[in-house]
């Protein structure tokens, strides 16, 4: 049946004026859904700090898993990172923007027998869009430290997850240990909202706070006391003298010595080693604080020291591994009465090499500790084990030391926590 004309026109411009309304409303919301929901992969690095560490991705397995030396290793979404358990390691991880973006988003430094999967890292193709960046860690054992610094247009979405929770963590920084039967978070700085695998309850845990979800359970915030710092004036905000003895050693009483300075103001002081100049002979220069705490039967000790290693003249630690440009030094007395020490060595030049350049200190008793490949010129952090079961015997801390020792040199500490649970 053939419709009027006068019909047909109208029913033309209804349609038109319908299409023209759809496209009004679809094209913008079209560009818009793409604009937002378009992503790229973050630029995502592990390095080998310290002992060995392996990475792998399906469909590889871990029997196939690549070496990661110190010069670093690009990975991808759904790779899973780990270092060895059988000697002392450590590795670093970041996640930037892209290769082109020096800033990091997250670092995280993962310690000896440790396990991550990266399961996304996904940031917004387009500065305009309005939707996060995203990423997603899984922990499947080991103790790690992880610090979110988001310097980015866009806002970022942190979840790192175990067995037995998840968290979205806020910037700040933050010390976790998964086992088979729970996972503990420590808050250092920031926050975390989180949630039991167990039971759909959150909980938003804040600084130096500490939680522990077991398999099963719910989340018991409060129950669980923060570590206690055993260091005074750790963050080098009031003179040094009262709490800190300064000393500069030289080979040669006619040898440039060093110094030791707190630069800074407030909570943005810290501790300044230098010894500058090329061709030095051999110097030490550090600060030393006793402690005299009795520690047995405590159930963790552990040393946290924020730094940046900012020159150094030897490579790696030197001939004999003894001469890194920073050091930290616990002297304590076991069951028996007897004085032993530990020590834990930091450098940022150099690649380790037998018998030329250790990671090691050659003369050093056992329990022997490896040498930590750090970044020149960035502040970094470092978590010791648990003391208690590293020091088997430990009993009773005489002091700490904090030094760099070499030829020329400079170091920066910003804090430095032996932090005990009972």
């Amino acid at each position: 049946m053939k419709l009027p004309s006068q019909r047909m026109a109208w029913l033309v411009l209804l349609v038109s004026f319908g299409l023209c309304c759809g496209l009004t409303v679809g094209v913008p919301l079209t560009a818009a859904s793409f604009v937002n929901s378009a992503t790229y992969q973050a630029a995502i690095m592990v390095k080998l700090q310290a002992g060995r560490t392996n990475v792998f991705a399906p469909p590889v397995t871990e029997a196939d898993a690549r070496v990661v030396g110190q010069e670093g290793r690009v990975i991808e979404e759904g790779a899973t990172v780990m270092v060895d358990g059988d000697i002392p390691s450590q590795a670093l991880l970041t996640v930037r923007e892209s290769e082109s973006v020096s800033t990091t988003l997250v670092s995280m430094q993962l310690y000896t027998g440790s396990r991550v999967r990266i399961e996304r890292a996904r940031i917004p193709r387009f500065g305009i869009a309005n939707t996060s960046a995203e990423i997603s860690i899984f922990l499947l054992s080991g103790r790690v430290q992880i610090i979110r610094q988001n310097r980015s247009s866009h806002a970022l979405r942190l979840l790192v997850k175990s067995e037995q929770m998840s968290a979205l963590l806020d910037n700040g920084a933050y010390s976790l240990e998964v086992s088979p039967d729970d996972t503990s978070l420590f808050v250092r700085s920031g926050a975390a909202s989180v949630t039991s695998s167990a039971k759909p309850e959150t909980f938003n845990i804040e600084s130096n706070q500490r939680t522990i979800v077991r398999n099963g359970e719910g989340i018991m915030p409060g129950l669980y006391a923060p570590p206690r710092d055993l260091v005074r004036n750790g963050r080098f905000q009031s003179p040094l003298v009262r709490d800190w003895e300064t000393f500069s050693d030289v080979y040669m009483t006619t040898d440039v010595p060093g110094s030791v300075t707190i630069i800074g103001t407030d909570a943005n002081s810290a501790l300044l080693l230098n010894r500058p100049g090329v061709g030095l002979n051999w110097g030490r220069t550090g600060v030393r604080q006793i402690i005299n705490e009795n520690v047995s039967g405590r159930s963790s000790l552990q040393l946290r020291i924020n730094f940046t290693i900012l020159y150094q003249e030897l490579k790696v630690c030197g001939g004999q591994g003894s001469e890194c440009p920073l050091m930290v030094k616990i002297n304590y007395r076991n069951s028996n009465g007897d004085t032993n020490e530990w020590t834990q060595g930091f450098y940022a030049d150099g690649t380790p090499r037998m018998p030329d350049l250790p990671d090691f200190i050659v003369q050093s008793a056992e329990p022997r500790t490896k040498h930590i490949a750090t970044r020149l010129g960035t502040d970094e952090p470092y978590e010791s084990p648990n003391l208690m079961t590293t020091l088997k015997d430990i009993e009773y801390v005489n002091y700490i030391q904090v030094y760099a020792e070499g030829h020329g040199l400079q170091s920066q500490v910003s804090s430095v926590e032996l932090l005990v649970l009972d």
